[in-house]
């Protein structure tokens, strides 16, 4: 199989997870378990940079940089910590030991690592600004948050690029807002998520974890507590500043929730975006990361000039009148701008997919001038600008007589950067309408539309033609040679115009009967209704059938029939040559299908030992489950495969999509073995986990202890702060339980109500009573004493049943409530109660 169609690991996660030990140091690891410490401590900061004497250097070189603009050069890290705090060395440290890590290794897979790093700077930095408005305890915190907020991504980059980079339509492929075209959705699961489970590996706190899932989520930013608000919007301010094709809306959009939220400096956006930018390039600078060209840095433009580029690029849009009309109207705009009368504008005319060359001086834009290519059309030479948007050249810009003294190539490129977007968008809309008004006029067949009485509202010349002088269609109907003939079309339009069930209306009208009629008097009409909301109007068709025999005719109605029905098919359908290549393919996929190999595009569900190829499943008895990535969404096909008899292909296969019938059966699966409300394993999955573990405790000698514990006063609790109050205080636990315990090795049930089992494989005594204190203590703070834990443990004895050592755990439950709550009973068969 190629390496661009090799598919990522069915559990990503768990693959990324151990991806981490080896893409990072561990100075790094330790370093971010300092970082979400509410109190780092220097001498454990100190004792992990002596382990990476290079990391050290790199920070002492970093504190030293214009950056932080020390009078003396420092040449010790304690000292770099005493005047500048241990909060900014760790962030030093961590920030500059996340790109070492990560550097070498994206840039050996051929990543551009400055484009990404930049995106992370400058999210990181603006955060912090943010949260220095907002919560100023917490900007560190925003900062780190930023920094590691798309881990996942720079993971999945380092580990899987021949499936990252066919897709890659940008460098700065963090850049993964919703407005961007990106390559998260090829990942199995949101990247954001993803993130907070390898952070959890790290012990990142809930705040970080829940500020590093929200951060894309800007339509509920005000619905957070201050640090993911800045945490989002730092994203969303990194996104904007960096995108490639500019746009005012976002940095508008941004200043104005920035003043809602109370982040905005009195000095307004430009301000803070200022403050931001010198920051951005001293900090990259420090950091080796090679910053934009002067003229591609749009955080260098203030936002009214930027909104003003924006404004004349808005205007292209509209344009009504070809390339003519736009080079006019870009004419001005260089006079306005820079005073330049003298330029040369070279517009690509998808229309006819020639270019087309105007010139301005003095008297104003002439042309155009027309080649084939854009080379051929070039006189100037000095001051070029492309016209790009979305990968694609439309057109290009010779400056040949601005003011220098009034223009700067910055605010140039600015502009051209808006104008080929604004270009792009008007041959999309204004542009394909006035094409297709073009053809509609010189099309060959009448075309009209028709109210539901049949009234004529707008018709083609061609359509006019046929009229003859007729006003309307069913006056031209009448002017049938033969008046019975006449009649019978006059009857079955007006059938079709009179009964609602009756969508279409098609028929062959022509002269019977002896005499010369002119060839045109032989015509098709055709009548389609069609519905705008309320209201139904008629699509009226006429042809010439002089010279289309009726053969012909009824084949090019059966071909268009069948590539109709093909196409509005849900399965798949497939015709393949004998070595798997697609010869046909049905529906939208169509073109990209056609040409590749089946066996490199799709992977069996179930692992086999035989080779995935046409031997396989043309032996195959039953249909052949696979996935597919389509449209960047990974699908399950069931495959059924019939071989052809005749012609060049070698056989057809239909592909049913049963996707969502197998989500449906994850869904149904999971909600068999997990409470709903807790997310942890439910009663029914207790007594099979629990006779498993026994068992395996038993086979291999090992250790098995399991906790029973409820809530006390959970009923005044709940009568307190009403049922959603304790269905919360429920989750909460579910989510305690699933952070704190140990993944494979502990499992925690709901027993019911409030009530709750933990079995514990491989605990001595004191490991157990470590997880009850654990559980007890973290549910107690959370919240506020006001609803504590009593819990019983007990370990598994020789003689034990899964019925005997529930008991014992219940029996320590009870004693510990009959001591008054809050507290821990140990219970074995030959000891005493032990708090």
């Amino acid at each position: 199989m190629p390496n661009q169609d090799r598919l990522p690991p069915r559990n990503l996660a768990t693959s990324l997870r151990a991806s981490l030990k080896a893409t990072f140091s561990p100075a790094t690891a330790q370093l971010l378990q300092e970082a979400v410490k509410s109190e780092p401590n220097f001498g454990v900061i100190a004792s992990i940079l002596r382990l990476d004497p290079a990391l050290a250097t790199a920070i002492l070189s970093l504190v030293n940089s214009p950056y932080y603009g020390q009078t003396s050069k420092i040449s010790d890290v304690q000292r770099a910590a005493i005047i500048l705090g241990d909060n900014e060395i760790l962030r030093i440290a961590l920030s500059l030991s996340l790109q070492k890590n990560l550097n070498s290794i994206l840039e050996k897979n051929g990543f551009d690592t400055f484009a990404n790093w930049r995106i992370i700077i400058w999210a990181a930095l603006g955060a912090q600004l943010i949260a220095q408005r907002l919560a100023p305890e917490e900007a560190e915190t925003a900062y780190i948050c930023a920094l590691v907020k798309d881990l996942s991504l720079l993971l999945y980059a380092a580990n899987f690029p021949e499936h990252l980079l066919p897709h890659l339509k940008r460098p700065d492929f963090v850049n993964t807002g919703p407005t961007f075209m990106s390559w998260q959705d090829h990942l199995p699961e949101d990247h954001s998520t993803l993130t907070a489970e390898l952070l959890t590996q790290w012990n990142f706190p809930e705040p970080m974890i829940a500020a590093i899932t929200a951060h894309h989520d800007l339509e509920h930013v005000f619905d957070y507590p201050p640090l993911t608000q800045a945490v989002i919007l730092g994203t969303r301010w990194a996104e904007a500043e960096f995108r490639t094709d500019p746009a005012p809306d976002s940095l508008n959009q941004l200043s104005f929730l920035l003043a809602k939220a109370g982040a905005l400096p009195p000095e307004g956006m430009d301000g803070l975006r200022r403050q931001c930018a010198t920051l951005f390039s001293e900090l990259s600078e420090a950091m080796n990361v090679k910053d934009l060209d002067p003229e591609d840095r749009l955080y260098a433009h203030s936002l009214q000039s930027i909104q003003d580029f924006h404004h004349q690029a808005k205007e292209v849009e509209g344009l009504t009148g070809g390339n003519a009309a736009i080079a006019a109207c870009i004419g001005r705009h260089l006079r306005w701008n820079w005073d330049c009368r003298k330029a040369e504008i070279i517009l690509h005319a998808p229309a006819n997919t020639y270019w087309e060359r105007f010139v301005l001086n003095n008297a104003g834009v002439h042309g155009p001038d027309i080649a084939p290519s854009l080379e051929k059309l070039r006189i100037f030479s000095e001051d070029a600008y492309p016209l790009e948007a979305e990968g694609q050249t439309v057109g290009e810009l010779h400056l040949n007589d601005a003011n220098e003294s009034s223009r700067t190539r910055a605010e140039a490129t600015l502009y051209t950067r808006l104008l080929a977007r604004g270009i792009r968008r008007q041959a999309r809309t204004v542009g394909q309408l006035e094409i297709k008004a073009e053809l509609l006029d010189i099309l060959p067949t009448g075309v009209a539309l028709l109210n539901a009485q049949g009234r004529i509202l707008r018709a083609n010349p061609t359509f006019t033609e046929f009229l003859d002088g007729a006003e309307q269609l069913e006056d031209r109907l009448a002017q049938g040679k033969d008046a019975e003939q006449a009649r019978q079309a006059m009857q079955g339009w007006r059938n079709f115009l009179s009964n609602s069930s009756q969508g279409g209306h098609c028929s062959i009208h022509c002269p019977l009967g002896p005499g010369k009629e002119p060839a045109t008097s032989s015509f098709s009409l055709a009548g389609y209704k069609i519905s705008h909301g309320s209201q139904t109007n008629i699509l009226a068709m006429v042809q010439d059938l002089a010279e289309i025999r009726v053969l012909e005719f009824e084949a090019l109605h059966q071909r268009d029939f069948l590539n109709t029905l093909l196409g509005s098919m849900q399965d798949l359908v497939l015709t393949t040559d004998k070595v798997g290549t697609i010869t046909f393919a049905s529906g939208r996929h169509g073109s990209f299908l056609t040409g590749r190999n089946l066996f490199h595009l799709t992977r069996p569900m179930n692992a086999q030992e035989e080779a995935w190829d046409m031997e396989f499943l043309e032996q195959s008895q039953a249909a052949v489950e696979v996935q597919i990535v389509l449209d960047d969404e990974h699908l399950q096909l069931e495959l059924v495969f019939s071989r052809f008899s005749f012609g060049t292909d070698h056989g057809l296969i239909v592909g049913r999509n049963i996707s969502a019938i197998r989500r449906l059966e994850r869904k149904i699966r999971e909600q068999a073995l997990f409470d709903s409300l807790t997310q942890v394993f439910n009663r029914h999955h207790l007594q099979p986990l629990l006779d498993r573990e026994m068992s395996r405790a038993k086979r291999t000698g090992s250790s098995l202890g399991l906790i029973f514990f409820d809530i006390d006063k959970f009923k005044l609790f709940n009568d307190t702060h009403g049922h959603h109050g304790g269905d919360k205080a429920l989750k909460e636990l579910g989510q305690l339980l699933r952070r704190i315990l140990r993944k494979g090795l502990d499992f925690p049930c709901r027993f019911g109500g409030d009530e709750f089992v933990v079995i514990s494989s491989n605990s001595t005594v004191e490991n157990l009573l470590t997880i009850a204190e654990r559980i007890q203590k973290e549910f107690s703070i959370l919240h506020q004493n006001q609803v504590t834990l009593s819990i019983g443990m007990s370990m598994l004895e020789p003689e034990d049943t899964s019925q005997s050592l529930l008991e014992r755990c219940d029996k320590a439950n009870y004693q510990a409530k009959a001591q008054g709550g809050n507290t821990i009973v140990h219970l074995q068969p030959t000891s005493t109660s032990e708090p």
